[in-house]
């Protein structure tokens, strides 16, 4: 859903400058009245700028103020290109009529004109219901302005009351046609969430240009609340301070951007870091779209848990090796940390998204039942392609997971243990985040135990390009690794696909991490280990299936769109045509 909502981006692009549209409608307003209105009215040129050029300068001038008394993101530049655009049509109206008139040897008929004028009322109208306010009161009269100006300026040439009459009837037929449009189209996001397209489409436009946060009011709208494990290992320097936390929330990091969860990584990070020395991982846990906090505010419960998971920590120096597990499509390094396990899960080289919170969480009681006293598994997040399907449950690659986690976690309670060392190292971000990298930049942890020296490296990013992980793994000079992404959706604005290795330089990240893992091995020391879990209790998330709810209402609205629309501009047409007639 994420990649849908973020690839409307697409459909977005920056107004051009209001001095440009303003140019414009000068230009294209001589051009229509130097071609179009002959036969019947002299000095064209004027004309032309009269009754096309006026209007849409001073419908240019006032929508903004007039329409943000009640709405926002109508700006100068915003407002003239609707001038322009309405002006397009209004134009190709005229245009076709003084053709008319030149074949048919007969007087411009102001016919079209009025039809035209009545059209881009309607246009107008649901331009602004969609991007500034939600309410026909209130942009019916900034709606209105460019056919209010179209027919005050006509009445210097034409003063014939029917005239007149016509416009009024056709533009009340038009708005009104327009308006049962929206309202259908529009019905079945009402219905099911109880919250109008319209208010989404405005605060998503809000988000885009401005950075505006009131889309978070939309999701918290349809949110529920969940409770949410949160994992936190920590490890500790023999003079008592914490030398890395590795946070695992069982949430998901989305949808986009800064709203909701969007940057809950380095969230958490930031807040963690303040509080005590030493470096905060914050890798993806198991959990799907639909765990999406609906604000960014939620993240303060998963840190109050993080806290107190951390306060009543109990240490120990023991550990044991990693292991690696395959099963099918899914492969687990483990490795037991005090008397419990620590897990990551990756389907490399097979592209996937997410896996469902309740595949991790049924892998975890596995975990338990093999006698672990908690168990971290984490969501290596590391191979993808667009639309990538998620790992649900039933599926096989979820029971591989189940399976995987049982085998290694058995395993790893056998296995002979000894004192740990850890060295860390991180780089800040490599490139921007529109390059596909978050605020948290490069984490690498080096794990030493018995000899042997594991590396954790995680990347504040999106997935990753298939390939990318098998090419930095055989790079490190380490017996075992495994690279892992956040999830962060704080790269997720512009393009719902924006994966680590997509746009930046693939070699750069690999020296880079290379580099990161030569210093964390020269920082090894011995530390005591600890893993402990806590519940955070009533966060506010998406709710279940709601992420598959929304795509497929708005792949209903959209569907109905069309033909519904033909149908309203049929009948709208020849209701007017038939006003026309009669009078």
């Amino acid at each position: 859903m994420e990649e849908q909502l973020a690839s409307y981006a697409d459909y977005l692009f920056e107004a051009p400058d209001f001095k440009v549209s303003i140019a414009a409608i000068v230009l294209l307003s001589v051009i229509v009245g130097a071609t179009a209105f002959t036969n019947g009215l002299k000095e064209d040129i004027i004309a032309g700028m009269i009754l096309l050029g006026v209007p849409a300068m001073l419908a240019a001038l006032l929508t903004s103020p007039l329409s943000n008394i009640f709405g926002n993101n109508v700006t100068f530049n915003r407002s003239a290109l609707m001038a322009l655009f309405s002006l397009v049509i209004i134009s190709l109206v005229s245009e076709i009529a003084g053709i008319i008139s030149y074949f048919t040897n007969t007087h411009y008929l102001f016919t079209g004109f009025i039809l035209a004028l009545s059209l881009v009322f309607a246009l107008r109208m649901m331009i602004l219901l969609g991007i500034s306010v939600n309410s026909l009161p209130k942009v019916i009269i900034p709606a209105s302005l460019q056919t209010l100006f179209g027919g005050l300026c006509l009445f210097y040439y034409i003063k014939t009351p029917e005239i007149y009459l016509d416009l009024i009837v056709s533009s009340i037929i038009f708005v009104t046609a327009a308006f049962v449009f929206v309202r259908y189209v529009d019905y079945p996001m009402v219905k099911s969430f109880g919250v109008s397209s319209f208010d989404f489409i405005q605060d998503f436009i809000a988000h885009l240009t401005d950075g505006s946060p009131d889309m978070e009011e939309f999701f918290e709208k349809i949110g529920e609340s969940i409770d949410a494990p949160v994992s936190v290992v920590s490890f500790k320097k023999p003079d008592g301070s914490i030398k890395a936390l590795i946070v695992t929330p069982y949430v998901h990091p989305g949808p986009m951007g800064e709203i909701g969860g969007g940057n809950l990584p380095a969230i958490v990070s930031r807040v963690l870091s303040s509080c005590q020395e030493g470096l905060v991982f914050v890798p993806h846990g198991t959990a799907y779209h639909d765990f999406n906090l609906v604000t960014a505010e939620e993240s303060e419960k998963i840190i109050s848990a993080a806290k107190i998971a951390l306060q009543r920590m109990e240490y120990s120096d023991s550990a044991t090796k990693s292991l690696r597990v395959e099963c099918g499509n899914t492969k687990i390094l483990g490795q037991r940390l005090n008397d419990s396990v620590f897990l990551v899960s990756t389907q490399a080289p097979t592209s996937t998204e997410d896996i469902e919170f309740s595949v991790g969480f049924t892998a975890m009681a596995e975990s338990r039942v093999a006698g672990a006293k908690y168990a971290t598994i984490i969501d290596a997040h590391n191979c993808t392609e667009p639309f990538a399907t998620a790992i649900e449950p039933g599926t096989r690659d979820s029971y591989n997971i189940i399976r995987a986690t049982a085998n290694a976690s058995k395993q790893l309670l056998s296995m002979e243990s000894g004192p740990i060392k850890l060295g860390v190292a991180s780089s800040p971000p490599i490139c921007t985040r529109l390059e596909g990298m978050g605020d948290l930049g490069i984490r690498v942890a080096i794990i030493e135990v018995l000899g042997q020296r594991t590396a954790y490296i995680v990347i504040d990013g999106n997935n990753m390009i298939t390939g990318l992980r098998e090419r930095i793994i055989e790079k490190l000079p380490v017996d075992d690794a495994e690279v892992m992404t956040t999830d962060t959706h704080v790269v997720n604005t512009l393009s719902g696909a924006n994966y680590v290795g997509q746009k930046l330089d693939c070699d750069h990240l690999i020296s880079t991490i290379e580099n990161l893992v030569d210093k964390a091995i020269n920082d090894l020391e011995p530390v005591s280990v600890g893993m402990d879990i806590e519940i955070a209790e009533d966060v506010r998330v998406f709710g279940s299936h709601k992420i598959a709810k929304l795509a497929s209402t708005a792949n209903a609205m959209v569907a109905m769109s069309g033909a519904f629309a033909a149908a309203v501009i049929i009948a709208a047409l020849s209701l007017t045509l038939l006003v026309f007639i009669l009078f």
